[in-house]
């Protein structure tokens, strides 16, 4: 199981950048980079505050649990 996070389709809905997106929080575009393409291992509390502030979400609207096994 991994957590995953929506931010691509909030940033597609809204005709967003990486740029502006890390513009508008505050926060690294390193880091909106890492959201965008779920290669996370660790959320910071702040950040996951401003970016579902940014787009007016909880943190259930952002983030979710992928059940999928990817064991092998």
């Amino acid at each position: 199981m991994d957590v995953k996070c929506k931010l691509r389709d909030y940033m597609d809905n809204q005709d967003l950048t990486q740029q502006e997106v890390a513009a508008r929080t505050g926060l690294s575009p390193t880091i909106i980079g890492r959201l965008y393409h779920n290669r996370f291992s660790r959320l910071d509390n702040q950040t996951v505050i401003k970016i579902c502030k940014l787009f007016n979400v909880s943190l259930g609207d952002m983030f979710y649990i992928d059940e999928e096994d990817h064991q092998e």
